[in-house]
């Protein structure tokens, strides 16, 4: 399965790290607007490829959101079109806003949640391989995901 991880920081690469223990399951694909963090993560062995290219990203069967809300809201209005079986996750810091800004084509596939973790450190260096190991992840308007995302 290929999962995709848009923000390569604490999150999205602690998130990378932890998938990364199951090869044969998940291809992670990241995807960063820092190229220094694409190199980061790549010599962190937080991702399996760095793309470039959102399309790739857009065909992934799960995209994580480890970004800033403000990106968040931008990036999820790209995403209108990813394929029907895609399911797309948020792990941002505040959920009304986000909320508010999904767009219905795509409602039924979004998962609005907040891991309740994290450090004060950012970037790839600051990824911890156990960061979400025995934490609890609070997820908001469960109601207007699909089926196959509760």
């Amino acid at each position: 399965m290929n999962i995709g991880i848009i923000g390569l920081g604490l999150m999205g690469g602690s998130l990378g790290l932890a998938l990364k223990k199951f090869p044969d399951k998940y291809h992670i694909i990241g995807y960063d607007h820092n190229k220094i963090h694409q190199k980061e993560a790549l010599l962190l062995n937080l991702v399996d490829e760095i793309s470039v290219d959102f399309e790739i990203i857009k065909k992934c069967s799960v995209i994580i959101l480890a970004i800033p809300v403000d990106a968040i809201i931008t990036t999820i209005e790209t995403l209108k079109d990813v394929n029907k079986n895609c399911t797309i996750i948020d792990f941002g810091s505040s959920k009304s806003k986000i909320s508010k800004s999904i767009p219905k084509e795509i409602r039924k596939r979004v998962i609005t949640a907040h891991p309740m973790t994290g450090t004060e450190k950012f970037g790839p260096t600051a990824a911890i391989d156990n960061l979400y190991s025995d934490k609890v992840m609070v997820v908001c308007d469960s109601q207007k995901s699909g089926k196959l995302q509760n």
